[in-house]
């Protein structure tokens, strides 16, 4: 999946595309989405990172702009009821 990304966004910041593949694999292993995140909104969701000049720490603590990752409103609600894993 690193190499999907780079193809789009090759000078994504190393730490950041890591701390963000950890949160979207993360995401598609809850067992209670209704559609699971694809690997075209993990690609929208990282230029929106990258965009947004968001710190790889920050994904540490939550998931910013999951409204692009995440398609389904009930899915939203699923994943910020979840405890991050770290």
């Amino acid at each position: 999946m690193d190499e999907i990304v780079h193809v789009h966004h090759p000078d994504v910041e190393k730490v950041l595309l890591r701390e963000a593949l950890k949160r979207f694999f993360w995401i598609r292993e809850l067992d209670a989405l209704r559609k699971k995140p694809s690997t075209s909104e993990l690609i929208d969701w990282v230029q929106a990172l990258v965009a947004g000049g968001i710190d790889p720490a920050r994904l540490r603590r939550e998931i910013p702009f999951l409204g692009v990752l995440i398609k389904k409103e009930q899915d939203v609600d699923v994943v910020l009821a979840q405890q991050l894993p770290y």
